[in-house]
């Protein structure tokens, strides 16, 4: 048992021993590695690089910088390389021991402080070569502004008619460029990059300023000075031909126009020399506006002028055709008012139709008059003609209107007296079918319709005959008969049908009127209705049920049957 426990130990402390073993020699070998990279950082020529950088001839920030480099990589070299080298050995001293822990946390400041050192170095070396990139940089910005000044330079001199007033503005604003250039050259040949960088931000922004300006000047000015002035000349000798041409301008205030305009040029010539572009396009705008507007204005009476001469043919044409229509009229309803009565004012209106065109040429010569003494402007003229043309549709309009309402009135009479004659031979027709029915009487609610309708139909033909017709009174009288006829052909059918139907039905009732009391008494009852106060339909009430009682739906068939068999009555 002994021995047993005695071997469990021995196994327990081989296997410690060889744990603590491979761990120190993993450890070992991690710190040979992060030695290996200590040593690929020294053989860097870091120093090397440094010496060129002093090359530069850095000052001011540039030279802050490269010495905060310098300073840096010295710390590396004199201090850092060698704690590296004595954290290596704590950590291999650690390693033999057991403490496991805090060789693990020795080893891990081992390899921060190398990544430190390595990050410091590779910061240095990229600072370096930023610093050359940007002494590279502002040696080729110096040529290229050089250039660039040289050819503004000689385009403001060659070209500095198309500049105007802004030329001095322009020269002054290129020397301040120049100076600012120059101040810029002086940093970066003294190798004060940072400090020349912020001047070099300032400069290409004001010379792209620059270039802007003079693009955009020439054509601003190119307005002002030539366009515009061209425009105001030509606006006023127009003007002044058109007024010897005997145009007139409402208003016309044109001459203190253009001297206003004139002035708003100068004006904004002084904008243009202070190089406040941004003010002078809007003035430009404003200008050009104005000069549209006086444009307009003068094409407006030029086109009114041509629409004025084409109006005054259509006006002179309608005047003419106006008193034609007029006249005709008048002499119709004068032809037309010894047959007929004129219930719409028809004469009333063609004598105020009349007013209104003698009114009217008056005002056409009125204009015109106006026009000759140059008193009224083409444009006024033509908004007066349009007026007159648009009141001249208008008469035109009601003439027609009236010769159309006059112009059937012969026709409606014989259409009339047709009618008339017609309706009064279907009264003819219904009375003759009724007569061949040899009925024993007509319902007194029938004969006094049909007396009413043959009162009208005689209302009717006097009217026709009346000295002066009044058509509307026999449209109206028409159209009652026509309704009246139809209703009295309605009510004639009825009556006949119903006295018809009694006769059969009386026929009908003699098979039972021996054998069935209810029909007996009622062929009694319906031959009253029927022979005595003619009241066919109240006989067929009477008569009906008492035959479909003892017939059942005899009645019906009756009724049905007539119906099939019947012919028209007219």
């Amino acid at each position: 048992m002994n021995l047993i426990i005695l071997a469990i130990v021995l196994g327990i402390v081989v296997i410690a021993y060889l744990g603590i073993f491979v761990m120190q020699r993993a450890t070992v070998k991690k710190v040979n590695v992060l030695k290996d990279r200590k040593a690929q950082l020294m053989s860097l020529k870091v120093r090397d690089e440094l010496v060129e950088g002093r090359k530069l001839a850095l000052t001011g920030q540039s030279l802050k910088e490269y010495q905060n480099l310098e300073s840096r990589f010295n710390d590396v070299k004199n201090n850092k390389f060698l704690k590296i080298d004595q954290q290596a050995n704590l950590v291999l001293f650690e390693a033999r021991g057991i403490n496991f822990i805090k060789t693990r946390h020795e080893l891990a400041r081992l390899e921060a402080m190398v990544d430190d050192t390595e990050q410091t170095i590779h910061d240095v070396r990229n600072g370096l070569v930023e610093l050359k990139k940007i002494n590279e940089a502002h040696r080729e910005a110096i040529n290229e502004l050089k250039k660039k000044y040289d050819e503004l330079r000689k385009r403001l001199l060659a070209e500095n008619f198309k500049f105007g007033p802004a030329n001095g503005a322009l020269d002054q604003f290129l020397k301040q460029l120049e100076a600012d250039y120059d101040e810029f050259t002086r940093l970066t040949e003294a190798g004060d990059h940072a400090t020349a960088s912020d001047i070099y931000e300032q400069l290409a922004m004001e010379t792209t300023q620059m270039e802007k300006m003079m693009t955009e000047i020439p054509p601003l000015f190119e307005k002002l000075d030539t366009v515009y002035v061209d425009q105001l000349n030509e606006l006023a000798h127009g003007h002044d031909e058109l007024v010897a041409q005997g145009y007139v301008f409402p208003n016309d205030t044109l001459q203190q126009e253009l001297q206003a305009i004139d002035q708003q040029r100068q004006q904004v010539l002084q904008l243009l020399g202070d190089l406040k572009l941004k003010e002078v396009s809007e003035q430009n705008g404003y200008i050009e506006r104005r000069i549209d507007t006086l444009y307009d204005m003068m094409e407006t009476e030029i086109t009114a002028r041509q629409q004025v001469m084409k109006n005054a043919k259509t006006l002179s044409s309608d005047l003419l055709r106006l008193r034609e229509q007029n006249s005709t009229l008048a002499i119709e309803l004068d032809r037309l008012s010894q047959s007929f009565q004129f219930n719409h004012k028809e004469l009333e209106t063609r004598r105020v139709l009349l007013e209104q065109i003698n009114a009217a040429e008056e005002q056409v010569n009125h204009n015109d008059d106006l026009l000759e003494s140059a008193e009224m402007s083409y444009s006024e003229l033509r908004a007066k003609q349009e007026a007159l043309l648009k009141h001249f549709s208008e008469i035109e309009a009601q003439q027609i209107d009236i010769w159309e309402k006059i112009s059937g009135l012969e026709k409606a009479k014989r259409s009339a007296r047709q009618l008339g004659g017609e309706y009064q031979q279907e009264i003819e027709n219904i009375k003759h079918a009724v007569e061949r029915m040899s009925l024993p009487g007509l319902p007194a609610t029938y004969l006094e319709y049909f007396f009413a309708v043959t009162n009208e139909l005689g209302r009717l033909a006097k009217s026709l005959k009346a000295d002066q017709v009044d058509m509307d009174e026999v449209q109206r009288q028409l159209n009652i008969v026509s309704a009246d006829i139809d209703t009295l052909k309605e009510k004639t059918d009825t009556i006949v049908d119903q006295a018809a139907l009694t006769e059969q039905l009386l026929q009908y009732a003699n098979r039972y009127r021996a054998t069935n009391e209810r029909v007996a008494a009622a062929s009694e009852q319906a031959r009253m209705f029927y022979e005595r106060d003619y009241n066919f339909g109240k006989a067929m009430d009477v008569l009906g049920p008492a035959l479909d009682s003892v017939e059942p739906g005899v009645y019906e068939k009756l009724v049905d049957s007539y119906m099939r068999r019947k012919t028209p009555l007219l």
